[in-house]
């Protein structure tokens, strides 16, 4: 088994030079292409991506994509790579890794990337009642105004939350559901979106809230303004979490743009592709 996915390995970086080098040179401005970022300029190219193109492979990760091939033979490879590539193939919050870097715009955050407990922002303003960073406020400020003019009430009902916050949340819905329930609807501290400083709870937090003329206006604009819904029922099985339709995370009106066009279900995915 090892022999033939180094084969095909080899056969995709024969075909395509190159493949394998992943990280932001290679986000997608249209499906079919990618964006080359070259700074101050953003460089719209072509890529083939053809069946068989894993340009996110990382050859020092091949027993890791072995041994989940085993264990989830239906995958295809480049499902096995990706989600090898953000720790799908170890069990939640087992040795977990650090948030590559937590002041990102896209810094991954979930049961298998961590923030550290003294981390918090620098750049957090006040919005309605709670805390978001600069930019990602300065866009749900925007947002709320074009929900408004379409008759739509949205407010950020909690923003911001510390280390200290979550785990006492985290110890109080645990103590309450026990600890599996618990980890299918809120974050271990240091392992909340919250914690960034970009992500925000709309409104009521309420499986309700996504059938709501605002729910469904945020499922389907939110992206305009660099939001994405972070938790849905199509991703639950790599977030691991239960649909939350009302929480929304800040990465940027150009990532949130890839992720509506490209069709991909999860953060994590996209990351693994594009970010990462």
């Amino acid at each position: 088994m090892i022999i033939a996915l180094a084969a095909a390995v080899f056969i995709l970086w024969y075909v395509v030079p190159g493949a394998g080098t992943g990280g932001e040179d290679q986000e997608p401005g249209t499906p079919g292409g990618t964006v080359i970022d070259t700074g101050d300029t953003v460089v719209h190219g072509t890529y083939d991506t053809a069946a068989g193109d894993i340009w996110y492979f990382d050859e020092g990760r091949m027993e890791r994509y072995e041994a989940f091939s085993e264990r989830r033979p239906e995958l295809d490879l480049s499902d096995v790579v990706w989600m090898v590539n953000v720790d799908l193939d170890r069990a939640p919050y087992e040795d977990p890794s650090p948030a590559a870097d937590p002041m990102s715009l896209t810094t991954l955050v979930n049961k298998f990337f961590y923030l550290p407990p003294d981390f918090s922002p620098d750049d957090l303003t006040s919005i309605n009642n709670t805390m978001m960073r600069s930019e990602a406020a300065g866009a749900m400020n925007v947002m709320i105004d074009a929900a408004a003019q379409e008759g739509h009430r949205l407010w950020v009902q909690s923003g911001y939350r510390s280390f200290d916050i979550q785990a006492g949340l985290y110890a109080q819905y645990s103590s309450a559901d026990g600890t599996e329930r618990a980890d299918t609807y809120s974050a271990r501290p240091g392992h909340s979106e919250h914690q960034t400083g970009l992500a925000a709870d709309l409104n009521s937090i309420t499986d309700a809230f996504g059938a709501t003329p605002e729910g469904i206006w945020t499922a389907e604009n939110c992206w305009k303004y660099g939001f994405i819904i972070r938790y849905t029922e199509e991703n639950t099985d790599i977030t691991m979490y239960k649909s939350e339709p009302w929480h929304v995370r800040y990465i940027g009106m150009e990532y949130a743009a890839g992720i509506r066009d490209l069709g991909i279900k999860s953060f994590e995915e996209y990351w693994a592709k594009y970010i990462g």
